[in-house]
């Protein structure tokens, strides 16, 4: 397991609790879910994203100002459905935020290739972040965005 996704996530479970109470902490996914996910995927999930999945198996949110959601695994891989397109949609992104968990139109992912994150949406502009974004990078910066509202 990750320690830096675990540390970010629970500075931002903590920030939760304390500024938004009525906020749901979901409990984390079991390895039975995690691992159904990747065989209906036929890929290894990226050992961060199973990492934040234990720990919390979503939906929980808002948990940035845009109001993007940290997806469950149910759906990640409803979102990961609905964008999977070739040519347009790389397979090993995997989606983990988004703006509405059940009817999402934009979010964050995950390329489980190299662990590197992007931004994707419906309307078929999808890509990865300059710089060499991470999952902890984002969970660390959302933290940080909570953090600094109080």
């Amino acid at each position: 397991m990750s320690n830096d996704v675990i540390a970010a996530w629970e500075r931002i479970e903590s920030w939760l609790r304390l500024h938004s109470p009525t906020t749901p902490i979901v409990p984390g996914a079991s390895n039975e879910l995690i691992a159904g996910a990747e065989a209906e995927l036929g890929f290894h999930l990226p050992v961060d994203l199973r990492t934040l999945w234990r720990r919390c198996a979503g939906p929980v949110g808002p948990l940035t100002p845009e109001g993007e959601v940290l997806l469950g695994v149910r759906q990640a891989l409803e979102a990961y459905d609905l964008l999977n397109h070739p040519g347009v949609w790389e397979t090993a992104w995997i989606p983990f935020t988004a703006d509405e968990p059940d009817d999402p139109f934009c979010g964050t992912f995950i390329d489980a290739a190299t662990g590197l994150i992007g931004s994707w949406n419906r309307q078929d502009v999808s890509h990865l972040y300059d710089g060499g974004s991470t999952l902890t990078g984002y969970l660390t910066e959302v933290a940080d965005e909570l953090r600094a509202l109080h």
